[in-house]
């Protein structure tokens, strides 16, 4: 059975298809993740971060440290224009909407959906489309998505930015990758399969975060949210990566989905201040849908680009 070709067929196949079995697993049978250790480790939540740091780690052997200026004027400028434009579309949400949001959906679920960015998604489709410089990105991208910048625009008084250790906390793995990949080529051969490895157990990861049928509950409000979601971060960011990066746009479509860590700013937000609880389950259920669908909608978007941009030469 050529099971691993068909999964490669599918844009960012090997971080999606994982991903959406394990939703359907966590959804109808979640008993099955929690049996114990090592199954529970290995295949939940609770192996984010240590699959965060190993892809970080891995990413980095690969980086040829003479492309540090290019990385930091391609990516920097994309990572810098999305968090530009989440703060001033969050601001101007709570400014004319309230807490209580428009169509449905409330502040707390439009603000964590337009800041939030999946780094495994995004390196998944790079990994297929883009170059060495795209996928360095990664490690860039890790320190824009979490939860504390979603927080900091609900409440600029109680909300926590992103401290000096946690952007060290980041780089650390990167950096001390890409130092040993450059002083020894043969870490380099060693971790260039990594990526491909720790893709799927990524996905697994992300999914078993995600309740299907909580997710479908929102109906046409989630749908909602990722139509607003692709508007105010997707169409701007895309202009940026081919009018001013001088792109294809691929970077910056692969950075537009959202990522399953979203869904926790809600109850988060709902910790800092009890009035975001009345809005916490529906947000979360909104943000969980906007997931899925981004997941599987973006990848088709980048495939259609590329297919375009083939047909043009």
């Amino acid at each position: 059975m050529k099971i691993l070709n068909s999964i490669r067929k599918v844009p960012g196949g090997l971080l999606i298809v994982p991903m959406i079995l394990s939703a359907i697993i966590n959804t109808f049978f979640p008993e099955i993740f929690q049996i114990g250790n090592p199954t529970t480790a290995l295949f939940t939540n609770k192996s984010t971060m240590v699959l965060v740091g190993l892809m970080l780690f891995a990413s980095g052997t690969q980086f040829n440290i003479k492309n540090i200026v290019s990385v930091l004027k391609r990516a920097g400028l994309l990572c810098i224009g999305k968090l530009f434009i989440s703060y001033i579309i969050g601001l101007l949400v709570i400014k004319f909407f309230g807490i209580e949001g428009v169509f449905g959906i409330s502040a707390v679920a439009i603000i964590a959906t337009i800041t939030s960015c999946n780094p495994g998604l995004y390196l998944a489709l790079v990994n297929d489309y883009g170059d060495e410089i795209d996928r360095a990105a990664f490690s860039f991208l890790n320190l824009i998505v979490v939860p504390a910048i979603p927080l900091m625009i609900l409440s600029s008084a109680n909300g926590q930015g992103i401290d000096l250790n946690t952007i060290i906390a980041n780089l650390f793995p990167f950096i001390l990758g890409m130092i040993l990949g450059n002083l020894d080529g043969d870490f380099k051969k060693l971790y260039s399969p990594a990526t491909g490895i720790l893709l799927p157990f990524m996905g697994i990861c992300f999914g078993s975060s995600i309740d299907i049928v909580v997710a479908f509950q929102s109906g046409v409000s989630g749908v909602i949210l990722t139509l607003i979601f692709y508007l105010v971060s997707l169409l701007p960011l895309l202009l940026l990566d081919r009018k001013v990066v001088k792109r294809p746009g691929y970077a910056a479509i692969a950075m537009s989905s959202v990522a399953g860590l979203s869904i926790s700013v809600p109850s988060l937000a709902a910790e800092i201040s009890d009035v975001y609880v009345p809005f916490m389950n529906v947000a979360m259920s909104q943000i969980a849908l906007a997931s899925i669908i981004t997941s599987i909608i973006t990848p088709i978007i980048i495939k259609y680009i590329v297919k375009r941009q083939e047909r043009r030469k």
